[in-house]
Parts: C-alpha cells; structure tokens; sequence
C-alpha cells in the first residue's frame, strides 16, 4: 500500500437495537477533500500514537462498541472501543465513520 494511502475497516454494533453498522473505506475510491478531511481527522485523533484503555467491559447498558482498523503510513493498528472508553481526540472521527456506515447501509 502506498505511503499516502490508507484503509479503514469500521464496525458499531450494540446499542438499544443490536444491530450492526459497517463500513470498508479505501482512500483510492475517494475524491480529494473526502481524503484530506479523513487524513485529518485521523492525524488530529492521534490514532496510532494515543494510550487507548479498550474498556470493553464498561458495564453501561445499551451502549455501542466499536471495532477500528486504520493501515496508514506504513502503520496498522485495531482498537475495540465502548461508548465509555472512546478518547475525547477520537470522537470527530468516530461520529464521521459511523456517519458514512449509515449513509452505506445496505437493508
């Protein structure tokens, strides 16, 4: 993968339905400014550098959790995140990706 490139793989499930959003984001199928903006967010987010406490088990009901897989810049990380555990840093990015998830919902 080049350098410039990147792939995000985004899953919400849970919440007071259960049901499950999706969505697989390759930078290549992007225009320009969809790019950039996702560039900074997750440059913004501290993504690949941030401690991230998976709290997965927060005993909140009906919360969301969260799977994220970001391969950029030569770097891959996955994170499994609740409502409860997700960084204050990480939040625009999440509500983007679960935002474009619904857009691409298939029913």
């Amino acid at each position: 993968m080049d350098q410039e490139q990147f792939h995000i793989d985004f899953e919400r499930s849970g919440g007071f339905t259960g049901g499950a959003s999706r969505v697989k984001i390759d930078s290549r199928e992007l225009d320009s400014e969809e790019t950039e903006l996702l560039k900074q967010l997750i440059g913004h987010s501290g993504f690949f550098e941030a401690f991230v406490l998976e709290n997965k088990f927060l005993n909140m009901p009906d919360q969301f959790s969260y799977q994220i897989t970001i391969e950029h810049m030569g770097k891959r990380r996955t994170l499994e995140l609740t409502d409860g555990s997700i960084p204050d840093l990480f939040r625009p990015l999440i509500n983007y990706l679960v935002r474009v998830a619904r857009k691409n919902r298939r029913y």
